[in-house]
């Protein structure tokens, strides 16, 4: 059966009844992202990934408001809570893994292991680089795909009945997103964006090739930033060049 009849086939008739949040119903229903198949919306999208980001803050030790690490971010980002038309808000887990991460909607997510090796100018290259995802929306892309691959399974769990079923699959969703790789184009696009934004707010441009180096040397690291983000000397170089340019050398 082709995704596209499986999709209409679950949300046929009342499927959606009984959901417990109206936020779950209006963002899988109506009109339906479900029913649209490979022509669902960036809107829907968006919606769907902040579902998803607020079911994986639910899994993950997120840092309080006193935690240094928090506090830290908080310093570092005070100018990025709307940068380059897209709305931000940021928040530390609390792993060892060295990992960052982005959003559709302008989630961005730091891991303390992260925090722990940067400096203050190369973890905003690393936070810049995340912003260059959603802001060239390869993060949008990545989503989409994840999306209509478990189009039909987060259909099934919202016909369950339960809130909770739902909740669960965009969490789900969260994870794939997460595990899913950019291209080395992307990737690159992603580096030299995180460059400007240094050199934007005043920091040092060169710092991006600096976390680069780090990343390098910790590559043998499973489950972590090198998932999705292989540091590489081609990156390295292309940082440093980017910074040049933006240094005007």
């Amino acid at each position: 059966m082709k995704l596209s009849m499986m999709i209409v086939a679950c949300v046929s008739g009342s499927l959606l009844i009984g959901c417990q949040s109206n936020q779950i119903s209006d963002s899988i229903g109506s009109a339906g992202s479900l029913i649209k198949g490979v022509t669902i919306s960036k809107e829907d999208l968006v919606a769907s990934s902040r579902l998803s980001a607020k079911e994986m803050d639910k899994e993950a030790k997120v840092a309080s408001a006193s935690s240094k690490y928090t506090k830290r971010l908080k310093r570092l980002t005070k100018k990025l809570h709307e940068y380059d038309g897209q709305k931000l808000n940021y928040k530390v887990y609390l792993s060892d893994e060295i990992n960052a991460f982005a959003m559709p909607d302008g989630t961005v997510r730091v891991y303390s292991g992260l925090m722990d090796i940067m400096n203050d100018d190369e973890l905003l290259a690393v936070i810049g680089h995340e912003i260059g995802h959603v802001a060239h929306e390869h993060s949008l892309k990545q989503y989409r795909k994840q999306y209509l691959t478990n189009a039909a399974r987060l259909g099934i769990s919202a016909g369950g009945g339960k809130g909770a079923a739902v909740a669960g699959a965009f969490g789900d969703l969260g994870e794939a997103y997460l595990n899913a790789q950019f291209s080395q184009a992307d990737e690159l696009d992603a580096d030299v964006y995180g460059v400007h934004l240094l050199k934007k707010i005043h920091r040092n441009p060169y710092a991006a090739a600096d976390a680069q180096k780090k990343l390098k040397k910790l590559s043998s690291s499973d489950h972590s930033v090198f998932s999705s983000h292989p540091a590489s000397d081609t990156r390295i170089k292309r940082a440093i060049k980017a910074a040049d340019e933006v240094s005007g050398k």
